[in-house]
């Protein structure tokens, strides 16, 4: 539940510097992403042979989920902006849409648990998704406290 509560925040996040700063969106979503690959390497302690193999995966899998976060991201604004105008079906559409995007992000987590466990050993696929966790809360409190924050290396 804490993670679910972490990603909605860092969704949330995301949007609201993406409907603010348009173009800058992209420019800071590609630092946070570079900063949560040098954090999970340091975290994970891997070699030379495993950063080799695992980074293009996970660029790849974080790729992929900002996809169905940017649409349920567009989606969630619209209905803010229009809320009043949806009808029940409207409004049912929006929640099975909500519903199905989580699903399917859980698919694909699924799907990048079986790459990460290719490439990784036991151990680290475990601590990758402690180090994930870990990432979230320290940029999470970094936000609240609008300031340098803690450092995102260990």
């Amino acid at each position: 539940m804490k993670t679910l509560t972490y990603t909605l925040l860092l969704t949330i996040f995301i949007s609201v510097n993406a409907f603010s700063q348009g173009g800058k969106h992209m420019q800071k979503r590609n630092e946070i992403m570079k900063k949560q690959i040098e954090f999970v390497i340091s975290e994970l302690q891997l070699t030379e042979k495993e950063k080799k193999e695992f980074v293009p995966i996970f660029k790849d899998f974080n790729l992929k989920k900002e996809e169905f976060y940017s649409e349920k991201r567009k989606r969630m604004f619209s209905f803010h902006k229009n809320s009043l105008n949806y009808s029940d079906a409207d409004l049912t559409d929006l929640a099975d849409f909500l519903v199905n995007t989580d699903l399917k992000l859980a698919e694909l987590g699924k799907i990048y648990n079986e790459k990460f466990k290719k490439v990784l050993p036991p151990m680290k696929v475990i601590l990758l998704h402690k180090a994930e966790h870990e990432f979230k809360r320290k940029l999470i409190k970094k936000m609240k406290h609008k300031g340098p924050g803690p450092e995102m290396h260990p």
